[in-house]
């Protein structure tokens, strides 16, 4: 997995140094020295109007506070991100006026924000999960609902729950989506449910 994450950084470098831009080395290796680095870069990204405590970033990306820390402040000294003080408290946000911001964010849009093989290795192992669909933020669409529908039964609760935290975490992102049972699913779809309509109707991919 370490080398995975290794690959993925090199593969985010590679695509940023063929843009019209050229970044500079010190800047480079700020921005992309560790997988904590890549998780930080999506999360503000992901959502450039946040303006996150430590402790909050740390919780959402299941980091040690230390790390988030420390790579935060790595962030902040490169410019990515700029760091406000209040009551002894400090919070983080993006910086849009970053040399590099909008390359930035197009490569987030157009990069998978998970490993689909890795989603489904785990899916297997919340249940009998009879359909697992795909929307929103893991196919780049703003059409969509809710970015994940899942059908399955004998799913336990938290089993479920880890899941989404940990796929949250990795995406930087909260997740919109929707669990049912295979009964519940077919109901649905035979009464023609809006919910059930609209996510098939709209562009959604088959995990």
């Amino acid at each position: 997995e370490k080398q995975n994450a290794r690959l993925h950084n090199r593969a985010f470098c590679f695509i940023i140094i063929c843009m019209a831009k050229t970044i500079s080395e010190p800047t480079l290796d700020a921005l992309f020295d560790s997988p904590i680095k890549v998780r930080l870069l999506k999360l503000f990204l992901y959502n450039p109007d946040g303006d996150f405590e430590s402790g909050i970033i740390s919780k959402k990306l299941n980091l040690k506070p230390a790390q988030s820390n420390k790579n935060l402040n790595d962030l902040v000294d490169i410019r990515f991100l700029i760091c406000n003080s209040s009551k002894g408290k400090k919070t983080f946000k993006v910086n849009r006026a970053f040399e590099f911001y909008n390359e930035l964010k197009e490569l987030a849009a157009k990069a998978n924000p998970a490993s689909k093989k890795k989603m489904l290795t785990r899916l297997k192992g919340l249940g009998k999960i009879k359909l697992a669909l795909l929307a929103g933020v893991f196919i780049n669409s703003d059409t969509s609902q809710a970015d994940l529908l899942i059908v399955g039964d004998n799913v336990k609760p938290a089993k479920f729950n880890n899941f989404i935290k940990n796929l949250e975490a990795e995406i930087g992102k909260e997740i919109n989506y929707a669990l049912m049972t295979t009964k519940e699913f077919y109901y649905r779809h035979g009464m023609y449910d809006r919910f059930i309509r609209d996510f098939l109707d709209f562009k959604h991919e088959k995990l």
